[in-house]
């Protein structure tokens, strides 16, 4: 991704980070600008990882929608404006290759199950319900703040980087947070 960004002119870069950081001022024009001076670049990351046109479409307009939202957070000292979308393109685009690997093993796992397999009997059915209200009342003796981040990591599907950057937590915390959580669900749920 450095060797894309070394391809870029120095005006260019600097014409970038003036766009950032009028996109921190809530000026839409600068997103619109920066679009048409990045596009092609996160399209043609996205492309190459994903080998989806579609996928690759939504990757691309999924970073420029975070980098709107979170323009206020880049930091020219870690990377260029262009390293920073690129990074932010790459992490989408291999969310979006985990999400088609899960999708994919659970399709085959159902098309190999039979039918047998798939409807319980009553036993089973009331042992699912009996299950289910004990993960319930597992997850209700979490506190307020560990029980979000169960369900962003979970229900939403987020990486550990995505679940810091949306609550504001440093990483190191919630993955703390996270395996605290999970440690004191599996003792409740092995207690009952």
């Amino acid at each position: 991704m450095e060797a894309l960004a070394e391809d870029v002119p120095a005006p260019v870069i600097d014409d970038l980070l003036v766009l950032v950081e009028a996109m921190r001022e809530g000026k839409e024009s600068a997103l619109e600008a920066l679009y048409d001076a990045t596009v092609s670049r996160l399209y043609g990351l996205a492309s190459v990882i994903l080998r989806r046109v579609e996928d690759a479409e939504d990757v691309v307009c999924a970073t420029y929608a975070h980098a709107w939202a979170n323009a206020a957070r880049y930091d020219q000292r870690r990377s260029s404006v262009l390293g920073w979308l690129l990074m932010l393109c790459r992490s989408r685009a291999l969310d979006v290759l985990r999400q088609r690997r899960a999708q994919s093993a659970l399709l085959e796992h159902v098309a190999n199950e039979t039918v047998d397999d798939i409807s319980p009997g009553p036993d089973e059915l009331l042992g699912l319900v009996h299950h289910e209200s004990r993960v319930r009342v597992a997850l209700a003796a979490l506190s307020p703040e560990r029980r979000e981040l169960i369900a962003l990591a979970f229900l939403r599907d987020f990486t550990h980087a995505e679940i810091a950057e949306r609550t504001g937590l440093p990483l190191g915390t919630v993955k703390s947070h996270l395996r605290r959580a999970l440690l004191q669900l599996r003792e409740q749920l092995e207690a009952r």
